[in-house]
């Protein structure tokens, strides 16, 4: 059997713990059809797993009881957080589940000129947030990566990052930008239209140095997941390099 992995907050992470949220209850019961004294993975999103045994499974509740933690890992050192413009609803959960799973520490959504325009809910967060959780979950993960409100694009390229990069077809070869920089990274995709001429302006304005991910222009969502990737990929080739 794979491993079974849920989440729970790490303030009800304890000795034992009565799982009582639906969709875990029905996932537990009804999907996976455990049973008493089957293992279950318990992270918390902060660094830390567990493994518990399913003490009882009651109609609206599981409970369980702690065995020994699993894993622990610090947070990383270097942060890769990525800005990414309001889209439809399906392109920003595919954004948030894949730059998930391939290491993204945050999200920083925006809206700009060209973007839709979105009036930040606290629904709408917490619909993301599970999003989220459940890429972290299946991507064997143990940090959840932070999502902020949505932002106007000008507050967003303020953010106080050592290295701002924004995707462009006119930038630069990335492993040029970054070989020389250390830090943490804050990376943004435009929306589909591209930036316009004044937020270019604004962005170098701010400190951004534009990347070239490909010969050609690609969508908002594959510019964000790829840039991702890329950056995460290179951070981890030169952390391992600088070990040696």
């Amino acid at each position: 059997m794979s491993k079974i992995r849920i989440y729970i907050e790490p303030e009800s992470v304890k000795d034992s713990i009565e799982v009582r949220d639906k969709d875990t209850v029905h996932k537990i019961k009804d999907v996976l059809r455990l049973k008493s004294n089957d293992s279950v993975y318990v992270f918390d999103g902060e660094g830390r797993e567990h493994i518990y045994k399913i003490y009882r499974i009651d109609k609206s509740k599981v409970v369980l009881e702690k065995e020994r933690q699993e894993r622990q890992e610090p947070a990383v050192s270097k942060r890769v957080v990525l800005g990414f413009p309001v889209l439809r609803e399906e392109k920003i959960d595919f954004i948030l589940q894949k730059a998930t799973e391939l290491g993204v520490t945050g999200f920083l959504p925006f809206v700009s000129s060209r973007s839709l325009r979105i009036k930040p809910s606290v629904p709408k967060i917490k619909r993301w947030r599970k999003i989220i959780i459940e890429a972290v979950r299946q991507s064997g993960r143990l940090w959840i990566p932070e999502i902020g409100n949505i932002l106007e694009f000008g507050k967003v390229i303020r953010q106080e990052f050592p290295i701002k990069l924004a995707a462009s077809i006119d930038g630069d070869n990335p492993q040029k930008v970054l070989s020389k920089n250390t830090g943490d990274i804050l990376v943004i995709a435009g929306p589909e239209g591209d930036f316009s001429p004044l937020e270019y302006r604004e962005l170098e304005m701010s400190g951004f140095k534009l990347i070239k991910l490909s010969l050609y222009i690609l969508r908002t969502e594959t510019a964000a997941i790829f840039a991702v990737g890329l950056i995460t990929q290179m951070i981890t080739e030169k952390d391992t390099d600088d070990r040696r």
